[in-house]
Formats: structure tokens, sequence, C-alpha cells
């Protein structure tokens, strides 16, 4: 009895490891086949008299493809989302240098950079009207400054929702590159210093190359998240910034056409994935040959 208790206490505690993959991995499933609903439903078609009808048919695909408005609001989402991942590279890259070179100071940014998250994306959102509204905190500053006698225009704006989605994401960028960048050992550094190296022909050669693997990482959550953006453009955009989320939400909430609404999901998480397979594959092709650079400097 006591052999059989202790291998069985020895298979739950091997098996508990994976145990903790069990919520993830529902998600997965619950996940896919919501997409495998949106599959079926953009293959069928639909009236406006009698709503969605059993088929199998591409018309909604052909319909959206060819369609100039549609086209134009996948292109502006994927423009928002580029110029808000470029932004927040910009942004994240030295904070993520200073978490890794700053110890003391490490813990205080890592809350800076996290508080957002802890806030409701709709709260921000209406936090970022407050400081952008004629009479917000930002316009003051700038009349302040005698930058301008009149209020700036900045709330419904693609700039205000570019501001907002960097609020909601620029962790998602700084924490990955934090923690490749911490991870890269200091004599690396100190050695190219010895060797005559300039702090900033340092960081190009060695420490830069070195990150690829979070920048890779921070630019793929942010990029999709930026793709796939609905509150901030919703509140903060006013009806001025029209991208994919707002279409679908049209599509599938005003005018009930569920397979068209579909047939925008599937394309635009399709895209979305083979952007960022392309992506990852360049730049996975930039982080071999600049380990093999580094390592023959070495």
């Amino acid at each position: 009895m006591s052999r059989a208790l202790r291998a069985w206490r020895g298979t739950a505690r091997s098996a508990a490891p994976y145990a903790l993959l069990v919520p993830a991995l529902a998600f997965v499933v619950f996940l896919l086949m919501a997409a495998v609903f949106l599959l079926r439903y953009s293959l069928n078609s639909w009236s406006p008299t009698t709503g969605m009808i059993s088929a199998w048919s591409i018309h909604s695909y052909v319909k959206f493809l060819s369609h100039p408005y549609f086209v134009g609001a996948l292109v502006k989402s994927m423009r928002l989302a580029f110029l808000v991942t470029v932004i927040a590279l910009a942004i994240g890259y030295p904070v993520a240098y200073l978490m890794s070179v700053s110890p003391r100071y490490r813990n205080l940014i890592t809350i800076l950079v996290v508080a957002p998250l802890i806030m409701d994306v709709v709260i921000r959102a209406y936090g970022w009207i407050v400081l952008l509204s004629n009479g917000g905190l930002v316009n003051v500053a700038i009349r302040a400054l005698g930058l301008t006698h009149e209020p700036v225009k900045l709330l419904y704006t693609q700039w205000a929702v570019v501001a907002e989605l960097l609020h909601e994401t620029l962790a998602f960028m700084v924490l990955p590159i934090a923690a490749v960048l911490q991870k890269i050992d200091p004599s690396l550094r100190e050695a190219g210093g010895t060797l005559g190296a300039t702090r900033w022909k340092t960081f190009w050669l060695i420490t830069f190359p070195l990150s690829l693997p979070g920048v890779l990482a921070g630019t793929f959550l942010v990029f999709a998240l930026g793709m796939s953006a609905f509150v901030g453009p919703l509140i903060l955009g006013g009806g001025n910034v029209t991208v994919m989320s707002l279409v679908i939400r049209d599509q599938i909430g005003v005018t009930l056409d569920w397979p068209l609404g579909s047939a925008m999901s599937i394309v635009l998480v399709t895209l979305t994935l083979v952007l960022l397979f392309f992506y990852g594959r360049l730049i996975q092709a930039g982080i071999g040959r600049n380990a093999m650079a580094v390592q023959t400097r070495r």
C-alpha cells in the first residue's frame, strides 16, 4: 500500500507542472472553436430581408476585398499598428536599457510601466479625453508656452488614438526587451570599451544585436494589439479614425451582416499572422548573423 501511495505521489508531482497548462490549453481550444465558427459564418450568404443564409460561398470575401471603404480601413489599421509599434520601440528601448543598467531604479520603472495595465482600458481612454480636450491640460500647457492662442484640436484625431494605444501597449514593449538586456553578460560591454570602442559603438555592435530577441517579442505584441485595438479608436477616434475592429463591429452589431463581419475577422487575423511570420523570420535571420558577428569579434 505504501509503495503504491509513493508511486502515486511521484506521478502526481511529475504531472503537476503539466496540469498548470490546462487553463491555457482550454483558452486556446475555445479560441480556436470561435475561429472555426467565424470561418464557417464567413462562407454563408446574407440578405437584408432574411439575414444570414447557410451556404458555401466566398461572396463576403470578394465584397470585402473589392470595396474601397473596407480595404481602406484595413490599410489604416496596419498603418496605425505600425506607427504605434515604431513609437513604442523608440520610447520603450531606452526605458528598458535604463532598467537593465540601473538596478536601483528597476523596481520603480517597472511599477510606472505596469501601472497603466491596472486601470480599465475605458478609464484610460476617458482620462485621455480629459487631457486632450480643448480645455485639457495639454492645451493649457501649449497656450501657457505661447505656442498658440487658440486650442489645438487633439481629440478625435489619429494622434489621440496613438497616444492611448502607447499608454496601453508600452509595457508589452519594455518588459520583454528589459528581460533580454538583463541577461547580457556585462563583460561583453566592458570588453568593447577595453578594445577602444566608444559607448555608442559598443551599444550598436554588441548590446543592440544581442537584444533583438526582446525587440522581436515586444514588436510582435504591440503590433498585434495595435491591429486589434477597439476601445481607443472608438472613444478617442470619435468616428474620425476608421479601423477594422470598428468596421467589424458595425457589420456584426449594426447591419447584422455576420458573413461579411466574419470574413473581415478572418482576413484581419490571417494578414496579421502572415505579417508577423515574415517579420519574425527576418528578425531571426538578423539575430543569427549578429550572433555570429559577436562571436567572431570575441
